[in-house]
């Protein structure tokens, strides 16, 4: 019986030596251990190396040149470029090591339009008579009511408190002619975390939109709608045929073109040539999109851009078309009720009525004189100058844009 217990309690020490270490194979074992860890940073350098290690992005450009030719170009990272193309229309395959796409497309841009009526370089004596208290804008500038109002002057028959009596402005005016602008392409971004290599995009950028031409033809047309499409080809095993699916994608709408034109009479400060015109009305100025600006930022040379380096603008709207006059004999001669009042605006108020005024104006008499500019008068926009007329423009191309 004894030996038995002997015996088990054999059993059990051989089994507790079984399962426990001993202190030198317990540092064997951390050796063993250290080891590993330090080959760990090798490995895992290499892990996120292969994890990181892809093709070089790129950009595919799909547009229409000057000559309302489709185009098509691409650029890769490292500098590797495809030249622009004429096409009938652009197609882009998925590269097999894209990680993502982003399709940018804007419509064509609507044209500006002209004028109803060829302008003409005078101005002529307007006179506006109005009760006071009442004056419409269009009749009376600001600086009536100032002058009394601020600077203490009293019109005559005209007393203080009693706003009813008439008070009549005789004062030099021009009648300007302009167009309103074309309206800018739609813009439709889409952004595929991933595409099989087997589609193909398909693109038809739209036309930009014509300025108007003549008094008598002076609406600008619409720019025309950008199309995507994706091109799916499935292979039938059995006989071998490839069924070919369009899908739409996008279709961005092109802008309208200006349709309105008309004339504003502008009450003349005088001073330089640039006083005269309409460059600053809003409708008539042309509607920027920045395309590529937008999708990318600052275009730099990363990813050349042959639309940026073409200096194309596409899904803008075109300028309309605004007159202006040289005439700068038309000096600030206004009088109230027969009473000269420019004598009583001070010099900084007057400038302030023309900011683009000759630097060199002197006040004399009744009139604040300003030399007449010694160089000609500039468009804004770029527009082309046409006798003392700015042309309208045309609107941009429509585009697409596709980075990977």
């Amino acid at each position: 019986m004894l030996n038995i217990i002997d015996n088990n309690q054999g059993l059990i020490w051989a089994k507790k030596n079984i399962a426990g270490y001993t202190l030198a194979e317990m540092l064997i074992v951390m050796f063993i251990v250290s080891l590993m860890i330090l080959a760990l940073p090798p490995v895992t350098k290499k892990i996120y190396k292969e994890q990181t290690t892809r093709a070089s992005h790129g950009r595919f450009e799909c547009y229409r040149n000057a000559a309302n030719q489709i185009v098509q170009a691409s650029s890769f990272e490292g500098g590797i470029t495809n030249a622009p193309q004429v096409v009938n229309k652009c197609t882009f395959k998925v590269p097999t090591s894209s990680i993502y796409v982003l399709v940018h497309a804007v419509g064509g841009g609507g044209g500006g339009a002209y004028v109803k009526k060829n302008p003409t370089d005078s101005s002529t004596n307007y006179t506006a008579q109005e009760y006071y208290g009442n004056s419409a804008p269009q009749l009376f500038p600001a600086w009536v009511k100032e002058l009394r109002e601020k600077r203490g002057y009293q019109f005559p028959n005209n007393v203080p408190g009693n706003m009813a009596n008439l008070a009549v402005v005789t004062v030099k005016v021009a009648e300007m002619q302009f167009g309103y602008g074309g309206l800018q392409g739609e813009r439709v971004s889409m952004f595929f975390s991933k595409l099989n290599p087997s589609q193909t995009f398909e693109m038809i950028p739209g036309a930009a939109g014509s300025a108007g031409t003549t008094t008598s033809n002076f609406k600008g047309t619409d720019g025309t709608e950008t199309i995507v499409n994706i091109i799916e080809e499935e292979k039938n095993e059995a006989n071998g045929t490839i069924t070919t699916t369009t899908i739409p994608l996008i279709k961005a709408k092109g802008g309208k073109g200006g349709t309105i034109a008309g004339a504003a009479k502008t009450w003349l400060y005088g001073g330089a040539p640039s006083d005269y015109g309409l460059a600053s009305i809003s409708a008539r100025k042309r509607q920027n999109v920045n395309f590529v600006e937008n999708i990318e930022g600052k275009v730099d040379d990363t990813l050349k851009s042959y639309i940026a380096d073409s200096g194309l603008q596409p899904g803008d709207g075109g300028a309309g078309a605004y007159s202006y006059i040289n005439n700068t004999a038309s000096t600030l001669t206004y009088n109230i009720q027969n009473v000269y009042v420019s004598n009583m605006l001070s010099f900084d108020t007057y400038l302030t009525k023309n900011p683009t005024a000759n630097t060199d104006c002197r006040k004399s008499g009744n009139s604040h004189v300003c030399n007449k500019r010694s160089g000609t008068y500039d468009c804004v926009d770029n527009q082309e100058k046409s006798g003392i007329l700015c042309k309208p423009q045309n609107g941009g191309s429509g585009a697409v844009v596709i980075l990977w």
